[in-house]
């Protein structure tokens, strides 16, 4: 009803004001439906326009939130800023920026009782810029003004302010204009991530930062439930500076809740988006010099259960705390694994993977992507365009640097004829274990990265895992020797995360510090260099068992390496490593049990199944067998490898008609690769056991053979054998004594 009002409304009046007279009209004739009601301006809006709705950012706060949320203020006025009436008191002066339907002052009204409502409703300040929104606050007996506070400087004056609600969330656009509701917080943040900053949250954080902290002086308050990006986020560092610094204490409740990510976690919302609920407290003047005690709390489980805890919640005595680490909002590891360097402290150079934008010039095969090339080139220039796809940064008048050669300009798509030959096709890695082929070609790609391919040689060996995102379940690194995609290690999330072990294509300047290697091979007393270490941590990180073991730890992002001060077992970790390297680069994948047990074909198969009782893979006409589930399941942080190669080697009709464009016929090179894939995952899963066996002996500091200085003649390949000697219990290196100087 409401929906079809307002169509036929905006045909008069225009969008807002037929909103807006639609509510009227509403609330008129049924003066109680506010509060009865809810969702009613959701509900609206999924029956009106379902995109609108997300684009406003307009979700529905559980009450259970919205009432833990209102009694922890509440909990904290009475015992933490001297007022034993809570919200009642007559200090208070109670702000929300983004009032919606009126959720949070509603329940603040239902907290205190019917006789302190009145002059508590005075002593509030909201705002809202959804007419409907506004309407249905309005109707239950509030003041709400219909106003963006984001373009306004507001002025509250009382001895206490609150601030509190559920700001809307979502990317924006980063240009002049939203510059300045960062209000300066975009100083630290590195440029491939201050894209990530430009969020409708991180202006309302810093809009009430100002207004509640900066703009007057004494006591203040600021609870919001948010979008978690924040509490550990390379681009929020300038947010967390500037929370430490204007509050004397910051209470997080992490709700979690992303379905996208490697750890699915439930969530409160009915979004994919991770939330917590922040509590910001500054009791008297301003202490800048003094930076605010982080807590943190952690509410786990499915929705049920969160809802529940939620309820319970009346105090911040309910939850148990833990302090936060100095460089984000989530707590330190009370275990050794703190102080072990960080990967990114070993190889302190790190990289995003290329991002083309468009998918069309990756494929299976080289044949495939000189066809599609030929096709493009045979379009108008209309349909070329339409079928290049072209963006901001790539067009058909694009003339980038070619990705090999920074001083040779490459002609515009526009102005190629239809013979015009392409880049010749060579291999990339698309996905974990999932090798493709690409067109080299800086035109067709947004963001290339043209420093890996110039680094790229047969001795370059690329790491890729999730720098600034929570692991999942299976290894905590994959290895490639090709140029690795932005989202090479399990499909998302890319950011800056690949870890070249050389810095050029000649080998000559290593990604590790040399005072690393140094400190290294005074401990072991041979030689270490950049190949052997990284085969080192490779052993370590790249098997299931670690991010099993230490799946608490990995909720802050970042991996981080257990040295050991044996040499003995940085021997045997060094080899188990180097071994896995050349499996998981293809340089020596040993054949396995898997068959191809019946012939695919001429016609390219256009689906799959797999039978987990009889162990066999059937494509199209074809079997490949056996295939054991823990191969099948075998996944890297929520990538499912065999699934993801057979599927991105089906027919498909992508954002590009060229993406159409796909092998007629599966080829024996096809089969082979596809089998190569299995051996490989068969090789992991044999190497396992001796990979968590030697991570538990390093881990737990067990015996091992006593440090004898190596000869002149043992290097990183001839290591040699150790002598006998005393057993001893060996500590793990820590991060302090392998502190590498910037490259």
């Amino acid at each position: 009803m409401l929906a079809n009002r307002c169509r036929e409304l905006t045909e008069r009046v225009g969008a807002l004001e037929a909103e807006r007279r639609t509510f009227e009209e509403f609330f008129a004739r049924a003066h109680n439906e506010a509060c009865a009601w809810p969702e009613l301006y959701q509900d609206f809006l999924d029956a009106f326009d379902p995109a609108l709705r997300r684009s406003r950012g307009v979700y529905y706060t559980p009450a259970e939130l919205v009432g833990a949320q209102v009694r922890l203020v509440d909990h904290v006025l009475r015992d933490g800023l001297g007022c034993p009436a809570g919200f009642a008191d007559e200090r208070v002066l109670i702000v929300d920026p983004c009032a919606g339907s009126g959720a949070y002052p509603l329940a603040i009204l239902d907290l205190v009782g019917e006789a302190a409502a009145p002059g508590i409703v005075r002593r509030m300040r909201l705002y809202e810029t959804l007419p409907g929104a506004a309407c249905a606050a309005r109707a239950a007996g509030l003041v709400v003004e219909e106003r963006d506070v984001l373009s306004a400087c507001e002025a509250f004056e009382a001895p206490i302010v609150v601030c509190l609600g559920n700001p809307p969330y979502g990317r924006q656009r980063g240009d002049a204009e939203t510059q300045t509701n960062l209000g300066g917080l975009h100083s630290n943040t590195p440029g491939v991530h201050l894209k990530n900053l430009h969020n409708a949250y991180v202006y309302f954080w810093r809009w009430a930062l100002r207004h509640v902290f900066e703009a007057r002086a004494g006591a203040g308050v600021v609870c919001f439930v948010t979008a978690a990006s924040y509490l550990r986020g390379p681009a929020f560092t300038g947010l967390r500076c500037k929370l430490r610094q204007l509050l004397d204490d910051l209470w997080i409740v992490d709700l979690e809740g992303d379905h996208l990510a490697a750890r699915k976690t439930d969530n409160v919302f009915a979004i994919r988006t991770p939330v917590a609920v922040a509590l910001g407290i500054r009791y008297a003047a301003s202490r800048p010099e003094v930076p605010a005690a982080v807590q943190y709390a952690r509410i786990a489980g499915d929705r049920q259960a969160k809802v529940g805890a939620l309820q319970r919640l009346h105090s911040l005595d309910d939850l148990a705390w833990r302090s936060a680490t100095a460089d984000s909002f989530v707590p330190r590891s009370s275990t050794p694994y703190e102080r072990w360097p960080r990967l990114t402290e070993l190889f302190p150079w790190q990289v995003s993977g290329a991002q083309l934008k468009r998918t069309w010039p990756i494929g299976p095969t080289p044949e495939v992507l000189r066809e599609r090339w030929r096709r493009l080139l045979l379009l108008a220039p209309e349909e070329r365009a339409a079928a290049f796809r072209q963006t901001r940064d790539r067009n058909l008048d694009s003339a980038p640097a070619d990705l090999y050669q920074a001083d040779a300009r490459l002609r515009p798509l526009r102005e190629l004829g239809p013979d015009a030959t392409c880049l010749e096709p060579v291999r990339y890695a698309y996905r974990s274990f999932d090798r493709q082929w690409v067109l080299p070609d800086a035109r067709l790609g947004d963001f290339m990265r043209p420093v890996l391919w110039r680094a790229a040689s047969p001795r370059q060996l690329y790491l890729t895992s999730l720098l600034t995102n929570v692991l999942g379940p299976g290894p905590a690194v994959v290895a490639t020797a090709l140029v690795p995609d932005l989202d090479h290690f399990r499909g998302s999330f890319g950011a800056r995360a690949v870890i070249p072990l050389w810095r050029d294509a000649a080998a000559t300047r290593a990604n590790v510090a040399t005072e690393s290697l140094a400190r290294l091979a005074e401990t072991y007393g041979f030689p270490v260099g950049p190949q052997a270490l990284m085969a080192y941590c490779y052993g370590l990180l790249a098997t299931r068992g670690y991010t099993t073991r230490f799946a608490e730890e990995l909720t802050a992002p970042g991996a981080r390496v257990p040295m050991t001060s044996s040499p003995a077992l940085f021997r045997r970790a060094m080899a188990l490593g180097q071994r896995l390297l050349a499996i998981h680069t293809f340089r020596l994948v040993p054949r396995g049990a898997a068959r191809c047990l019946a012939p695919v074909g001429g016609a390219h198969p256009r689906h799959f199944t797999y039978d987990p009782d009889q162990q066999v893979l059937q494509l199209g006409d074809g079997l490949f067998g056996p295939i054991s589930r823990e191969v099948w399941d075998y996944a890297v942080s929520g990538l499912a490898v065999v699934r993801s190669w057979v599927r991105r080697r089906m027919p498909k009709n992508g954002t590009s008609l060229l993406d159409a464009i796909g092998p007629r016929t599966w080829t024996a090179v096809l089969t082979r690769e596809l089998l190569e894939v299995l051996w490989l995952l068969e090789a992991t899963l044999d190497l396992e056991p001796a990979l968590d066996g030697l991570l538990d002996e390093i881990v737990s500091g067990g015996l091992c053979q006593a440090r004898r200085v190596a000869g002149p003649e043992q290097g990183l390949d001839g290591l040699g054998a150790e002598r006998s000697g005393e057993d001893v219990a060996l500590p793990l290196i820590t991060a302090e004594l392998l502190e590498a100087s910037p490259l």
